[in-house]
């Protein structure tokens, strides 16, 4: 813990500011009176968001749109609330043989049931539009059916639209009136451009051929990229910008093009002003060790505390949820269940009950789950009162997890830009929070860049860290010695199991302390 690190110099830093909300009520675009009330009922929303209030009445007057704003900032509403206030006023009254009337296209599994049950609850008052998703890990036979039936609203994964696409005859979009492609730069990041080619491709082709009305598109994106303009150039129309950080708007190509390259060239990140960013440098032998003690600070700062934690890979997550939960909190909770069963009667707690993480649960999510397990576990953690979600970047875009206080990067990501979506899981409609990322004394130019970008990290020394790790059988602040019994805890459950073994060899595992 003697360790001599590097004290990062501070940079002077110009923030570029989003302002969440605007101050309006959602009443004052003129949505329908139980579609405000609904908002209110359901979601306890009733106030627009700053974005909300700039794309709203662009959406509703039918023009195509790429919106960019930050994490958080009520994106999804900003398209669905225009969707359903023009879908219900549709007279005759929509019925399931109307066919897909609007065609929501988001990266992942997890967005898109979210964004699917978002809608089920918006639809609560006009139960005549039908919402339906396709994504992976469903039975395609019941997606078939569900098809079959007819569905208003279809939400879904590029690879599983184009899918039935190619093999489902039912699945027709000649009636389609929206396209929605939400977090797109994700979509593209992930390699889905092929298949959203496809998807805009196949909806051109029926325009074309009189075979559906003209559709009216939306985009959406936390960052602008080269990729995410070409792609609006293949599928928007005469667009409008909506950035919530500039006030000019265009109703011209060569001028949105123009603006989108200067948003592009000149791009800050943007992150809202309740975050507040830390980080931390340390060795690598200490860093298990940190993040015990950074999740006990936390659950002592807030005894309902939510933590998501962002590693690097599969074997990273299953190795520390796996000898977390054995060290911090198995133990306890093994001798809880003795003593409900009457095996331990002579009253005497004494440091039975001492735990450093007691009653805290944690839960682990990445690509290689099943569908099933994911959803699982999402909903377990959106649900509970307080945890630790130990993840990959899996759930990193566009995922609205509730009161999350805080977000840890164990391990720094790859670009710039994933910095911004990971800690976006936080303070998220203006609520506040706080965003920590663990840094080896090599890393810390990553500082300088995401200075340079607008945000604003503050030092914390990774001390703090290690202090909530005494316990009352540790002397008095004794850190070290406090260190050394979780290090020593933490060896005898590698070296006592042999699956446990295997994953700290695969995650490189320093397993000393000096």
């Amino acid at each position: 813990m003697s360790a001599e690190l590097p004290k990062v110099e501070r940079k002077e830093v110009n923030p570029l500011k989003e302002s969440l909300f605007s101050g309006q009520p959602m009443s004052a675009l003129g949505l329908h009176a139980h579609l405000v009330k609904n908002l209110d009922d359901q979601l306890q929303i009733k106030e627009l968001t700053s974005i909300q209030q700039r794309a709203i009445p662009s959406i509703l007057e039918q023009k195509d749109v790429l919106i960019r704003s930050q994490t958080g900032s009520g994106k999804t509403l900003a398209y669905a609330l225009p969707v359903v206030q023009i879908l219900q006023n549709i007279r005759p009254k929509l019925t399931r043989d109307c066919g897909i009337q609007a065609l929501v296209v988001a990266p992942t599994r997890e967005l898109v049931i979210q964004t699917y049950e978002l809608f089920v609850k918006l639809l609560k008052p006009f139960t005549w539009i039908i919402p339906g998703y396709l994504c992976g890990g469903e039975k395609r036979k019941s997606e078939k059916a569900r098809l079959r039936k007819g569905i208003n609203i279809m939400i879904g994964t590029p690879g599983r639209l184009c899918d039935h696409l190619n093999h489902t005859q039912s699945f027709q979009l000649d009636s389609v009136k929206w396209l929605i492609l939400d977090e797109a730069d994700r979509l593209l990041e992930l390699g889905y451009e092929k298949d959203v080619r496809r998807i805009v491709d196949c909806l051109n082709e029926r325009e074309c051929e009189g075979e559906s009305k003209s559709r009216q598109t939306l985009l959406l994106s936390a960052t602008l990229t080269p990729a995410v303009e070409k792609l609006a150039g293949l599928a928007l129309n005469d667009p409008l910008f909506v950035d919530n950080t500039e006030s000019a708007r265009s109703e011209f190509k060569e001028d949105f093009s123009k603006v989108v390259q200067e948003a592009i060239s000149g791009e800050k990140l943007v992150v809202p002003d309740t975050m507040k960013q830390i980080f931390v440098v340390l060795p690598p032998k200490l860093r298990l060790a940190a993040l015990s003690g950074l999740i006990a600070f936390e659950h002592r700062r807030k005894t309902d505390a939510k933590l998501l934690i962002f590693l690097a890979t599969q074997d990273l997550v299953d190795f520390h949820h796996d000898i977390m939960v054995e060290a911090l909190t198995r133990k306890v909770i093994e001798e809880e269940d003795e003593d409900i069963e009457g095996e331990n009667e002579s009253g005497d707690d004494g440091e039975e009950k001492e735990c450093l993480l007691k009653g805290v649960r944690f839960f682990k999510l990445h690509g290689s789950m099943t569908q099933t397990e994911r959803k699982s576990v999402f909903k377990e953690f959106r649900n509970c009162k307080s945890g630790v979600l130990l993840s990959t970047d899996v759930a990193a875009r566009g995922l609205d997890v509730p009161e999350v206080d805080c977000v840890v990067q164990f391990t720094p990501p790859q670009k710039l830009s994933d910095y911004v979506h990971r800690i976006g899981r936080t303070a998220r409609a203006g609520r506040s929070g706080r965003a920590v990322i663990f840094l080896n004394p090599s890393e810390t130019k990553f500082v300088h860049l995401l200075n340079e970008k607008g945000l604003i990290l503050l030092q914390d020394e990774f001390q703090k860290y290690l202090k909530p790790l005494v316990m009352k059988k540790n002397k008095p602040n004794a850190a070290n010695e406090a260190v050394s019994d979780l290090q020593h805890k933490y060896e005898e459950l590698i070296a006592e199991d042999q699956q446990m073994k295997e994953m700290a060899s695969k995650v490189k595992y320093k397993s000393k302390v000096d």
